[in-house]
């Protein structure tokens, strides 16, 4: 929650809410279903709900050192600090994407979630769900292309 809020206490009002709505939803829980999409899914209503009570969209993904990112310690710093760079534009690029695309690409990619999931978290087709990834990758793609160029520009 604090990724929605960027507040700690804020996040921790909201993550309160999300368990007592699922204690009192608990019935709406299925068993077939994963325990981890239905809680996902009561906590990105908790968190869109809590957004527009503010007007103002606070969503954010993770901060760089929090990405799932294969170990580097053992790298050149250079390169360390060029993949830092990476992460950093990103996440400047995520931050550009519709909020239900990038937490699509989150579910997917950050928390290895099958296409499956995915869609039953968000009440929609597996073909959708990948037609979004597809549509997601190939913006964030774009922006990172016009963010370099920009910067390449600027340095020049």
């Amino acid at each position: 929650m604090f990724r929605y809020t960027r507040h700690e206490l804020d996040a921790a009002d909201l993550t309160q809410d999300v368990f007592f709505k699922a204690f009192n939803r608990l019935s709406s829980y299925r068993p077939e279903r994963s325990l981890f999409s239905w809680l996902y899914k009561l906590a990105i209503n908790v968190a869109n709900d809590w957004s527009r009570a503010r007007t103002r969209i606070q969503t954010k993904i993770p901060s760089s050192e929090t990405l799932h990112t294969p170990h580097t310690a053992h790298r050149n710093p250079a390169i360390r600090l060029e993949d830092r760079d990476q992460e950093e534009l990103l996440e400047q690029a995520m931050e550009s994407i519709p909020a239900e695309t990038r937490e699509i690409l989150l579910l997917r990619y950050r928390h290895e979630q099958p296409i499956k999931e995915v869609a039953a978290i968000f009440g929609i087709g597996e073909s959708a769900v990948k037609m979004r990834i597809k549509r997601g990758l190939e913006q964030l793609q774009k922006i990172m292309q016009e963010i370099n160029t920009h910067e390449q520009g600027f340095f020049r």
